[in-house]
């Protein structure tokens, strides 16, 4: 069962959790000489990466990925590498490693081994990731219905990534599998407005998790996960 933490507002709830996730990455930086911090992109975080991009931490020793990405290119108004180019990489934390998911391959079937590669840089287990959630109960680009949904969520698979055609949103998308996500020190759902809410409670109802992908990072045990809602 996830840790459902309320916040009184959106602002709350960034300033904590930007506070959060600094000390987490300084444990892990003061523990292991680095840190690790997966992200998600979309509109929810934007004021997140600006607060934590402020915050004073050691940035050269941090690096960056994120949990998904839309096979296109970074300049692209769609692309969440832009975002955190954009929000978070600015100032000191532009001193931190960012490892993009998107590459020159055609697309994130071809382009996922190389990503596989890249993603080598990224010191294990991860310290902090931050996942959001969609209507559709999607998470990272672990989308329900999804062809090779099962595949992306089998512990034993041995990839790091693959690409994945959601029937839900438009656009072939390349995610972390569940076995990356959940080799982690500390999994956080962030989460605004009461539709959100909604659909976090219906998925943490049930147990299918090809109707539902998100139902597969909320009922494991192997990795705690906080859920941080504002209305």
């Amino acid at each position: 069962m996830a840790n459902f933490v309320e916040f009184s507002g959106a602002l709350a709830l960034t300033q904590n959790f930007a506070g959060k996730i600094a000390d987490a990455l300084r444990e892990g930086i003061t523990a292991n000489g680095k840190a690790s911090l997966v992200v998600s992109g979309g509109r929810t975080p934007v004021d997140l990466f600006t607060l934590l991009a402020r915050q004073e931490l050691d940035w050269s020793k941090v690096v960056i990925t994120l949990a998904d990405e839309r096979w296109v290119s970074p300049d692209n108004s769609a692309s969440n590498e832009k975002t955190v180019r954009n929000n978070l990489l600015q100032g000191p934390a532009l001193a931190a490693t960012f490892i993009g998911l998107k590459n020159d391959a055609a697309s994130p079937f071809e382009g996922a081994s190389a990503t596989e590669v890249a993603l080598q840089q990224l010191p294990r287990p991860i310290d902090v990731v931050i996942l959001g959630m969609g209507d559709d109960g999607h998470t990272a680009s672990l989308f329900p219905g999804a062809a090779n949904l099962a595949e992306a969520l089998d512990l034993d698979s041995g990839r790091t990534c693959l690409g994945m055609t959601p029937l839900t949103a438009p656009l072939d998308r390349i995610t972390l599998t569940l076995p990356v996500l959940l080799d982690s020190r500390n999994i956080y759902l962030y989460l605004n407005g009461e539709a959100k809410r909604d659909v976090y409670e219906r998925a943490e109802k049930g147990t299918d998790v090809n109707e539902m992908p998100v139902r597969a990072v909320l009922n494991q045990q192997q990795t705690p996960v906080s859920v941080y809602w504002s209305a």
